[in-house]
């Protein structure tokens, strides 16, 4: 039984740092965002039809207040 604990932690532990790493990208605040990857992330949003999303709106907002235009 012990093996299998062992095992699991093992198998637990392996997935750890690909989540942490998923995790790490997704959460990238968007006031440290350039115009390039708020361009994108706004795209890909749109693509997957989430514009109403609290998100998309904190995006659209982070690029009024650099200045570029808005659509």
């Amino acid at each position: 039984m012990a093996d299998e604990v062992k095992a699991a932690q093992a198998a637990e532990g392996a997935a750890a740092p690909e989540g942490a790493q998923a995790a790490a990208k997704k959460t990238a605040k968007i006031n440290r965002m350039d115009a390039k990857a708020l361009a994108s992330k706004i795209e890909e949003l749109e693509k997957s039809n989430m514009t109403g999303s609290t998100y998309y709106k904190h995006l659209l907002q982070r690029k009024r207040e650099l200045g570029l235009s808005a659509q």
